[in-house]
């Protein structure tokens, strides 16, 4: 049996992550947390996840340089990148898929579309 479907999310907000976690593993999702740019790192080093929801304005270090690292480093750049965010304009959108992000939720959005944005690009659990 493989290594189980595993999904990163990274957010300042602990409610948010509180309620993405509870929707990802009532699905069977394994699901890690961060809540800066700089633990992203650590997290990725030890799930190796499949997926990482990405909020973009974090401490430490924002979405945006952590997109373009994640994107640029040899063994996570298929890694599906979901970035979040409750302020961004359509040219922002534009400059975010350009840098590696996958899929782009404007907050507020309901678990169930982040879930299913993951389960149609890396598959169920």
């Amino acid at each position: 049996m493989g290594k189980p479907k595993t999904v990163l999310i990274v957010d300042d907000s602990t409610a948010l992550l509180d309620t993405l976690t509870a929707a990802f593993e009532d699905v069977g999702y394994e699901v890690g947390r961060a809540v800066d740019g700089e633990e992203v790192f650590r997290k990725m080093a030890a799930l190796d996840p499949d997926a990482l929801l990405l909020d973009i304005y974090m401490p430490k270090i924002d979405g945006a340089d952590v997109c373009r690292l994640i994107k640029a480093h040899p063994h996570w750049k298929k890694t599906f990148l979901v970035l979040m965010s409750a302020r961004i304009s359509d040219r922002e959108i534009d400059m975010y898929r350009r840098i590696g992000a996958n899929e782009i939720l404007r907050k507020p959005f309901e678990p169930s579309v982040a879930v299913e944005a993951v389960r149609t690009a890396i598959g169920s659990p």
